[in-house]
């Protein structure tokens, strides 16, 4: 899939987020480790969004900033350009 899309994008976090159920809404300002995201479940998100989106985030974004919030980290997948494949 090359399109982004936020119902995917909260999909891929809610498998990698562990305090967040199926019924809570996503708070795109949420503090992603208050939620669960540590140095395990970063990773394996990060592998799901770069499969699912068919992109490949540049080592200057895999920092704990990107990953503060739903939407620091949508914002940085926004800017990065999907691959062709």
């Amino acid at each position: 899939m090359n399109d982004l899309s936020y119902s995917d994008f909260e999909s891929a976090l809610r498998k990698a987020l562990p305090f967040l159920d199926d019924e809570t809404p996503v708070d795109a300002h949420a503090s992603l480790t208050e939620l669960g995201l540590d140095s395990l479940t970063l990773l394996g998100l990060v592998a799901e969004l770069e499969d699912r989106f068919s992109l490949e985030l540049p080592d200057e974004m895999l920092v704990m900033e990107t990953f503060a919030t739903p939407s620091t980290l949508w914002s940085a997948l926004s800017e990065v350009p999907r691959s062709s494949t």
